[in-house]
């Protein structure tokens, strides 16, 4: 009795070891600016080993935001010195960051409460307890995000359908929504594919999703432009485990939770995808691309959902954060795309919209130029399936320029500047024409 007793105990210590949040106190926070091909070497070495982690991403000449471990705070500084990297201690202690973003989220909880005990009693429904789930001021959960699209479906049965397009490995399902004159994707018009939150800690690039669904659908006819000649298939939460995740235990979760490796649990799945994919053997690492090339849950619903729509699919966006970049392919060589021209041309546009609705500057290009070498969603729907136009966006930073710890009262900001963005994107895919088959 006494061991039965003793391994009770244990495994009740276990659960609540794991629901408590992972800390990162004396984690710091360092803007480092690159100069040089060396520079940016080392840099990308100390990634891919797991010694630092990037959250925000620079080309030469640029600055980026890494954080690093107090382990690895010595070594960091004597690299710092032998490469001569000018730094600059951004954070002392990334914990303060994130006990910060938890406050306003409970903040917000607590005015939501208050505001539903103000509402006269009666019968509780969907309709009564989702409606606070319209406003941009706070990042949604997984459930607000699905219940939300939901009721979309059911509110404008004309416009919306929402679709499982796979399930997770912890059982979750992946949700995609189209959004069409027409009540559902008949391939008739061209289409705009947009998928966000690959990474699952990068809850800027799932509200700017959103706040798309919400105008597209709520403010169809101010938009009806963008609905006239082009369909849309949104997929606002592309990693639902790694989002519930970072939500609910560690706030700077990048992969999946894919269970394979009990210590180092999960894939990247923006690496995981088959065209030009790379193996990586550490696990342990942020950017670990899988065992196999296409192996992830998440990585197949993309692929069978690119798959099921590539005639139609004339744009693609794949929303990251941060850095303020305007990505197209390739990224897994320098190697140019045979339309990279249109492709910057397009680019400058979008970037143009952002400036002049008061946003940040975008730079435009492509990704193996302006980042490092990898390969990624954006390659492989233009590699495997022809779509001409696709780019990877890296969202804004935010005022703090802080990475992926956005203030709250930022996420309209930056959703509705990708809003410019999406509509130039938009009214471009509506002008291709669709080939016929034979």
């Amino acid at each position: 009795m006494k061991l039965l007793t003793s391994v009770v105990l244990l495994f009740s210590a276990s659960i609540v070891c794991r629901a408590e949040f992972q800390k990162y106190d004396n984690y710091k926070l360092y803007t480092l600016y690159v100069e040089d091909d060396e520079q940016a070497e080392e840099l990308h070495d100390w990634y891919a080993d797991g010694r630092l982690d990037f959250w925000s991403y620079g080309t030469l000449n640029e600055s980026v935001t890494v954080m690093i471990n107090p382990e690895m705070q010595t070594i960091f500084e004597t690299m710092l010195d032998e490469v001569q990297l000018e730094s600059e201690l951004v954070e002392e202690n990334v914990q303060s960051l994130l006990d910060h973003e938890q406050e306003q989220r409970k903040l917000h909880v607590l005015s939501k409460r208050r505001r539903q005990q103000k509402v006269p009693q009666k019968p509780t429904n969907t309709e009564s307890v989702d409606e606070d789930a319209i406003d941009f001021e706070h990042f949604w959960t997984l459930d607000e995000i699905y219940r939300y699209m939901e009721r979309m479906e059911k509110t404008f049965p004309n416009l919306v359908r929402v679709m499982t397009i796979g399930q997770t490995y912890e059982n979750r399902s992946i949700l995609a929504i189209s959004i069409s004159r027409d009540g559902r994707i008949n391939q008739t018009r061209p289409v705009v594919l947009v998928d966000a939150g690959i990474h699952a800690r990068e809850w800027a690039s799932h509200m700017s999703a959103m706040y798309l669904i919400h105008q597209l659908v709520e403010n169809a006819e101010k938009n009806e432009d963008l609905l006239y000649y082009a369909d849309w298939i949104i997929v606002p939460v592309a990693n639902p485990d790694g989002y519930v995740y970072s939500y609910e235990t560690d706030r700077l979760w990048r992969k999946n939770r894919y269970g394979d490796n009990v210590l180092c649990p999960g894939t990247d799945i923006n690496r995981n995808f088959p065209f030009r994919w790379s193996y990586t053997s550490h696990s342990c690492t942020d950017g670990f691309a899988g065992k196999t090339p296409g192996s992830e849950n998440e990585t197949q619903a993309l692929m069978l959902l690119m798959a099921q729509f590539s005639r139609s699919i004339k744009m693609y966006l794949s929303l990251h954060s941060c850095g303020d970049y305007i990505l197209y392919p390739y990224g897994y060589a320098y190697q140019p795309t045979s339309n990279s021209e249109d492709l910057y041309a397009l680019g400058l546009k979008a970037a143009e919209a952002v400036q002049k609705a008061g946003g940040p500057e975008y730079l435009v290009g492509q990704a193996s130029g302006l980042l490092y070498l990898a390969t990624g969603s954006d390659d492989f729907i233009y590699g495997a399936y022809g779509v001409e136009y696709a780019y990877t966006l890296e969202l804004s930073c935010g005022s703090r320029g802080f990475g992926f710890i956005i203030e709250t009262n930022q996420i309209e900001t930056i959703a509705a500047e990708t809003f410019e963005m999406f509509k130039v994107f938009g009214m471009h895919a509506g002008s291709q024409k669709i080939t016929k088959r034979p």
